[in-house]
């Protein structure tokens, strides 16, 4: 590099959240007053001074640090000077590739003022050096810094920096939710559509219609300053909006964190956490909802909705219907010849090799429906003590083997698990005895250890299919208390079938071609499990 009398000088400062208390010898102005001292100390003019305050050192996307690089492709810059290597940047990749290669190839001075650097000079061994320290900082703060938002997240305080629509942060604690009233109804609202069974898609026209700000049009409501002009709502309801609401545990009082990660503390770029490493914290707020609305949402949505052609609302059993013997969603069709049927989707995908048809006509199967509601709501008013024993007796026999089964199963794996543990700590006492050989302790070590790993997958199956089996058990006065809202049913509709209904599952008639064609229908009741029915 030629030496110069005079310099056109870029003064670059940075200063980053994490350097905040490191003192005032840090800030911006005291690096401005320093290099501004120092460049006039050489004689040198002083083009400009860029400055990114609160940006990190690994990321070289600052909006000033941009400038002075433009700058230097203009040619209105050919010397920079910092208070020292880590201003420039905390990333050893760019920092070389900056100052080994792309100050040298334009021709620009570079100087690092505590640091010693001069590039003018060739006494610049170390600064590779620093770079690398400067990145291993910036590694060690961010793994800090994750650690510690992470630490928070499971003591349940709300990080983000906007509250989830329906709520606002606590002005007393930022950390904290608490119910939007403005809002909050049509998030109940959204729910008490989805759980009586109104489609994603209508549940988005009726917002429309009703001109309900979308969640974007109300966070830019809120911060509009009415000196503008009138507000403008230019975001619309969607699809996706309205199912992102149903999907958000937030609404039933929870705290979901930690869905996304940066991937690295050098790119920033974010990514999504499997499911299984969410922060979620129950209780930790007020909820719009009720847990039992949330969860019915949610089966809701597992299941695959049908809409019939050129119709906003899903066909009537959308969703709800299941083949007994595959355990695959029925699929609804509608042709001139037949009407409206059903049948199992994997027969219908994969063929007869895969499973049987199970067709039932849907006239058939809505009219065997409301005749069992009818019965279970006649007999209720007639004799309430004998419905619930009818009910009680009748349900869940399918489940309570299931649950028998499962238990069983679940007390010899716990004990077999407890007698590999028990022979592991045995051969280890043997083999520091000397009385077991090397080769054949860690063959029977291999063995048992893989035996245990199998073993723990397959108990905590049994623990969540235990759990969920018993959450479903009988409950008829919840069940007769849904039952009594349809006393005087005369027809059968959809927010009947999404109040009182589960799911139903068809069987395979065992003569699909005779002339008294039956199939068993089992029609799976919310809090008291299967009732069976049959249907010609």
């Amino acid at each position: 590099m030629s030496v110069q009398q005079n310099y056109k000088t870029g003064i670059y400062c940075r200063l980053s959240v994490d350097d905040g208390n490191a003192g005032e010898s840090m800030s911006i102005g005291n690096q401005k007053a320093m290099l501004t001292e120092y460049v006039q100390s050489q004689g040198w003019s002083i083009e400009e001074v860029y400055a990114d305050d609160g940006w990190s050192g690994t990321n070289f996307d600052r909006p000033n640090f941009r400038r002075m690089i433009g700058d230097i492709e203009r040619g209105r810059i050919n010397c920079v000077v910092v208070k020292d290597l880590s201003r420039l940047g905390r990333n050893y990749i760019l920092c070389g590739q900056y100052t080994e290669i792309y100050f040298p190839q334009k021709n620009v001075r570079f100087v690092a003022l505590n640091d010693g650097i001069d590039s003018l000079h060739s006494n610049n061994d170390i600064a590779p050096f620093k770079n690398i320290l400067n990145d291993m900082y910036a590694k060690d703060i961010s793994t800090k810094v994750r650690a510690a938002l992470r630490a928070k997240a499971r003591r349940g305080e709300f990080l983000g920096t906007h509250a989830p629509y329906g709520y606002l942060r606590d002005p007393n604690n930022k950390h904290k939710l608490v119910v939007n009233p403005e809002v909050s109804g049509h998030v109940q609202r959204i729910f008490d559509m989805v759980t009586t069974g109104h489609s994603i898609h209508s549940i988005r026209n009726v917002l429309r219609a009703d001109g309900i700000l979308s969640p974007g049009d109300y966070a830019r409501f809120r911060k509009h300053d009415p000196a503008d002009g009138p507000f403008a709502p230019i975001y619309q309801w969607d699809k996706s909006t309205v199912r992102n609401i149903v999907r958000n545990q937030h609404f039933c009082g929870d705290m979901v964190q930690c869905r996304k990660r940066i991937e690295s503390y050098r790119t920033h770029k974010h990514v999504r956490n499997p499911r299984e490493d969410w922060v979620v914290v129950e209780g930790t707020h007020e909820g719009i909802i009720g847990r039992q609305q949330w969860d019915a949402a949610q089966k809701i949505l597992e299941g695959r909705s049908f809409r019939i052609q050129n119709a906003d609302e899903p066909h009537l059993f959308s969703g709800l219907l299941w083949c007994h013997d595959c355990g695959r969603k029925m699929a609804h069709h509608l042709r001139a010849s037949a009407g409206h049927y059903y049948s199992c989707g994997r027969y219908r995908a994969e063929g007869p090799s895969a499973c049987t048809s199970h067709h039932i006509k849907a006239e058939v199967l809505s009219e065997l429906v409301l005749r069992d509601i009818q019965k279970h709501a006649e007999l209720l008013g007639s004799d309430t003590d004998k419905a619930v024993k009818r009910i009680t007796a009748a349900t869940c026999a399918d489940e309570e083997r299931r649950l028998s089964t499962a238990k069983k199963e679940l007390v010899t794996q716990r004990k077999r698990q407890t007698e590999i543990l028990s022979h592991i700590k045995k051969m280890y006492e043997q083999h520091l005895k000397g009385k077991l050989p090397e080769e054949l302790f860690q063959t029977f070590l291999q063995d048992y250890e893989a035996e245990n790993t199998t073993l723990c997958g397959s108990l905590q199956t049994l623990e969540d299919t235990v759990r969920n089996l018993e959450s479903n058990k009988a409950d008829a006065s919840q069940f007769l208390a849904l039952l009594r809202q349809h006393g005087d049913l005369t027809e059968l509709t959809r927010p009947v079938l999404m109040t009182l209904v589960n799911k139903i599952s068809i069987s395979e008639p065992p003569d699909s071609f005779g002339s008294n064609r039956q199939q068993t229908v089992r029609i799976h009741y919310k809090f008291v499990g299967a009732h069976c029915s049959g249907s010609t």
